[in-house]
């Protein structure tokens, strides 16, 4: 084995001891979903693959026949998958990043409202991220859209209303859309609350950012009238990794189901 291929090999290794590591995580904090679960099993792959020794074992036990064409399908799928993370991982970056139009109204999805009325760290975080959008743009109005799950104690959009008026937003710049119960429905119904209200037909879209494409694609799906822009949440570094590989399935989805 050659140099490069050793260094190759160490360094695979080492980051999917990493990557494993990152996806467990979430679990001690009760965040169980396809996202980690996937990165997972692309890890423990990916180790397998980069620690020779327990390569070639696998190389043995599926020696010749179906089983070592079974083991080149998996490693096809395994690689099929990394390839397409990668490139929706790309475009996810370049959707958070897209710059929202000059005046447009702030669209701001909702997340989970804890059993005591206090918003989530992925909803308070993207309430800060809207009260900076409205500080910085006094000409945006926001749309707050979520609304109530069968735990939580009160509609999304009424949480975020509390809580963003007591930090001193004008509530008279805040519509509030109560009846969704996914991100699909966010838009729908935040849409129909715009043109109602004879708001800016261009949004500037709060959320995390590795939710941000997705989000885009489902504005487009929705007609909207105007550009759909990006005002980007921070998401907790220890939950990123788990979220954005959620993503990988869930645009799929989104794109053949409009779900």
């Amino acid at each position: 084995m050659g140099i490069w291929e050793t260094i190759i090999r160490i360094l695979g290794a080492a980051l999917a001891l990493v990557m494993l590591v990152w996806f467990v995580i979430p679990i001690s904090i009760h965040v169980l979903n396809v996202g980690n679960i996937l990165g997972i099993i692309l890890s423990v792959w990916l180790f397998a693959v980069s620690f020779k020794p327990l390569y070639s074992l696998l190389c043995r036990l599926c020696g010749s026949g179906f089983a070592a064409a079974a083991f080149r399908a998996v490693n096809g799928v395994f690689i099929a998958v990394m390839v397409y993370g990668v490139i929706v991982t790309g475009l996810m970056v370049l959707a958070a990043n897209a710059k929202p139009a000059d005046g447009a109204a702030a669209l701001v999805l909702g997340a989970q409202v804890r059993p005591e009325g206090e918003p989530s760290s992925i909803l308070r975080g993207r309430i800060r991220t809207a009260e900076r959008y409205l500080e910085e743009n006094p000409q945006s109005a926001a749309v707050l859209s979520g609304g109530q799950g069968a735990d939580e104690p009160q509609s999304e959009a009424s949480c975020m209303y509390r809580v963003m008026t007591e930090d001193g937003v004008d509530g008279e710049r805040l519509y509030l859309e109560e009846e969704s119960k996914n991100t699909t429905e966010n838009f729908k119904y935040s849409l129909a609350v715009m043109e109602k209200n004879g708001m800016n037909g261009d949004v500037a879209v709060v959320t995390d950012g590795f939710h941000q494409l997705r989000a885009r694609i489902i504005y487009w799906q929705q007609s909207g009238q105007g550009s759909a822009g990006a005002v980007s949440a921070p998401t907790r570094l220890d939950l990123l990794p788990t979220y954005a590989v959620r993503e990988w399935i869930a645009l799929p989805v989104q794109l053949l189901f409009r779900r």
